[in-house]
């Protein structure tokens, strides 16, 4: 598997940009009966590979279209991951998910997604990796990121659903042994 790569801070920061300006295309009061009011859910998920982990909790806001039920989602959640290295040695670190779903949503609900984590895009290149810096020479960090595809049940005020991901995770001194993940998320409404 090819590992999710983008190419330096500059095309990130952009990402990061798209990322958050559209929450403004995501309305907060109803147009002329289109769209739903934005509806919130709170949220805990777990993701893994044979090797890693990440565990989240967070917020999703999301607007559809009545008489189609397509729409968008703006996601965040903080979280804590583990990680196994391709040198063999064990990361944890704290993660700031956030990103895009665009998808059909109703009872069954379809998506595909992109996000970026906004820790490491706020402090670029200053993961704590101190006692790599003598062993390893790589300097191949980017921003971590992911895209993914997802499917789940909606029964008010509960939603569950299962995903997959391909994830880039490394630093300056490191990268993740693995970058395919499936997780579970499990939401209320309000």
């Amino acid at each position: 598997m090819y590992p999710l790569t983008f190419n330096g801070l500059t095309n990130m920061k952009y990402l990061a940009l798209a990322l958050l300006s559209s929450l403004a295309f995501i309305p907060t009061k109803s147009f002329a009966g289109i769209y739903d009011s934005p509806n919130m859910n709170l949220f805990v998920k777990s993701e893994h590979n044979s090797t890693d982990s990440i565990t989240s909790a967070g917020i999703e806001v999301m607007a559809k279209n009545n008489y189609s039920n397509f729409g968008a989602a703006f996601t965040t959640a903080l979280g804590s991951a583990e990680v196994f290295t391709k040198k063999g040695d064990r990361e944890t670190f704290l993660t700031l998910d956030s990103g895009i779903k665009f998808g059909y949503f109703s009872d069954f609900f379809v998506y595909g997604e992109v996000g970026l984590d906004l820790i490491e895009l706020a402090v670029y290149d200053d993961r704590d990796d101190h006692d790599y810096r003598d062993r390893y020479d790589d300097d191949h960090n980017n921003i971590d990121g992911y895209v993914g595809v997802g499917m789940g049940v909606d029964s008010k005020p509960f939603r569950i659903e299962i995903y997959a991901r391909a994830r880039e995770i490394d630093s300056r001194y490191w990268e993740a042994q693995n970058h395919g993940y499936a997780g579970l998320q499990v939401s209320i409404s309000f």
